[in-house]
């Protein structure tokens, strides 16, 4: 038996979902890998208010690999994690972060199957590198879930295929039907009733290329259609919607620097109200993100994000979001990191409501094993 331990920053491994691992059973077929991680978070979403929000959670995944012949594979993952106090629901929950098989072929490339890492991720990934809070202007999780259903993040019932050759980085996936968030309304005899958005299909495209210098750029566009079935809308979403993202960007990583910037014009993909408000409704945007962080010898590591949305839905949803973080992470080791962020939002969504601004902030203990 082999023990292997990832030696990545512990924040890079919990977004990308490639925790550290133990080699638990190797041969010249078949490789098997367990692994996890433990993170503490406290976060204070508006500073000098009661809400403090902590949560300690535990990242379980389990893979195999075998070979089938000289360059072709199978392989199957799956993750999972347990929240003390999940952020949506305020309780203890057990969830679902990965599950899938795929076929591997040097020559061919990658086809998998289940919930996985979509292929607009692919390239939005640029912008997932924050600890506490999430990427805003790019649309990985602005769901304010794990971005399932509209594929931006780990996506729910998708097939992607993905191929690489020589910095060339092509990958495609199609969604198969997922339920997203319930919402309510009063029918016509005046009684309170519920309805789930449910996806109709979703599919997306990317393409990015690695230069040797440390470059890469790369285009995504994701498209997600949606079904409404008793209420006129959802939280601005109506029966047959599309939520739809192109999205460009790059990033140039060179030692310890990295720096990334993404754009993206999307429709009904960012959720006003999302950053705090007293409703969410999904809208049109366009909107940029930038990031960039130095991590130091000593262990160190000091980052900065900036992102702005610029909403023009229809109705009162045609204001924007500025929203600005800053933070220091410190590795005691390559499996153990705490991070401090602290965020400010400006707020100026919705017409006929005041621009607000809220600043708010916390810490993210994360040891993988």
């Amino acid at each position: 038996m082999k023990l292997k331990i990832c030696s990545a920053v512990i924040s890079t491994l919990l977004l990308a979902g490639q925790a550290s691992a133990f080699t638990l059973y190797e041969d010249e077929q078949t490789k098997f890998d367990i692994g996890g991680v433990f993170v503490l978070d406290a976060f204070q979403p508006v500073f000098g208010e009661d809400d403090i929000f902590s949560a300690s959670r535990s990242i379980l995944n389990m893979s195999v690999e075998r070979q089938i012949q000289p360059g072709l594979t199978m392989d199957a993952k799956f993750e999972w994690d347990q929240f003390l106090n999940s952020p949506t629901s305020g309780r203890n929950n057990f969830r679902n972060r990965l599950g899938y098989v795929s076929i591997n072929s040097d020559e061919l490339g990658n086809l998998r199957f289940g919930k996985q890492w979509s292929a607009y991720h692919d390239v939005a990934r640029y912008m997932d590198n924050l600890i506490i809070i999430d990427p805003d202007a790019t649309p990985i999780y602005s769901e304010g879930t794990d971005g399932g259903f509209a594929a931006t993040g780990r996506g729910d019932n998708l097939v992607a295929y993905r191929y690489s050759n020589n910095g060339v980085n092509v990958s495609a996936h199609y969604g198969f039907t997922s339920d997203g968030e319930t919402g309510s309304f009063e029918d016509e005899n005046n009684q309170v009733q519920s309805d789930t958005v449910k996806r109709d299909y979703n599919y997306a495209l990317s393409t990015s290329y690695d230069f040797e210098s440390g470059l890469s750029l790369g285009v995504a566009y994701l498209e997600n259609k949606v079904e409404v079935a008793k209420a006129s809308e959802v939280n601005g979403l109506e029966d047959g919607d599309k939520q739809t993202a192109l999205t460009v960007g790059g990033q140039y990583v060179a030692g310890g620097l990295k720096v990334a910037a993404v754009y993206t014009k999307g429709e009904n993909i960012h959720k006003a109200g999302l950053q705090g408000g007293p409703r969410m409704e999904w809208a049109d945007a366009d909107a940029v993100d930038v990031y960039a962080h130095y991590a130091l010898e000593s262990g160190f590591r000091p980052y900065a994000y900036a992102s702005h949305v610029d909403f023009d839905g229809e109705g009162d949803v045609t204001g924007d979001r500025q929203v600005y973080a800053v933070g220091l992470s410190y590795a005691f080791t390559p499996g153990a990191t705490l991070s401090l962020e602290v965020k400010r939002n400006e707020l100026n969504e919705f017409s006929g409501e005041s621009s607000r601004t809220d600043n708010g902030g916390g810490f993210n203990f994360a040891w993988a094993f």
